[in-house]
């Protein structure tokens, strides 16, 4: 085979596998990413492991022809690395992240969550509760006392959130001794 041609075809692999992606994250298109379960066939297709591969057939083809190696050399090492390089995307990079779906909680599922108080909240003071999410982080929302709570509540004092405002994405807490004190007067009267 002519090793021109084959540069020009090397060339090409190049050029399809760095500028797909970014055509497919500038306009949104070709998404043929393909999960059909573990145990259903050993790789799912993705576009960009895809694209990936051909990058590396081209890059390693066009290298080998240009340090000297044969034709032949050049497709079977392009070939092989090109192979290689999709199937440890696709295994170590895309199958773990589409199985990573850890979002933090919405404001409205940290109703009677456990909290520490981030920023002192005072019943004329608007301060800050900080929950731990399912991934193990903390982040922190606006918090407000109960009604019942006329204290201030000091930094690092373990509070439930009793109340969720979405629209003021604000959180109206109680310490746990304050909570079991309000039951108590409910249950009484």
């Amino acid at each position: 085979m002519n090793p021109s041609v084959l540069s020009i075809i090397y060339y090409c692999c190049i050029g399809v596998g760095l500028l797909l992606p970014l055509a497919h994250v500038i306009f949104n298109f070709l998404d043929l990413d393909f999960d059909p379960g573990v145990g259903d066939i050993p790789l799912p297709f993705s576009f960009m492991a895809l694209s990936f591969g051909v990058l590396v057939l081209g890059a390693v083809g066009k290298i080998v022809l240009v340090l000297g190696g044969g034709w032949l050399l050049s497709l079977l090492l392009g070939l092989a690395l090109g192979i290689l390089s999709y199937v440890a995307l696709s295994r170590l990079v895309i199958r773990p992240l589409k199985r990573n779906r850890i979002q933090a909680p919405s404001i409205r599922d940290l109703r009677w969550k456990e909290g520490v108080i981030q920023l002192a909240v005072r019943p004329d003071f608007t301060g800050t509760v900080r929950v731990l999410n399912t991934a193990g982080s903390y982040v922190t929302y606006s918090a407000c006392p109960a009604s019942w709570v006329e204290e201030e509540l000091p930094v690092g004092t373990e509070v439930l959130i009793v109340e969720v405002d979405e629209e003021k994405k604000l959180c109206t807490v109680c310490p746990f001794d304050s909570y079991r004190e309000q039951l108590a007067q409910l249950k009484q009267s």
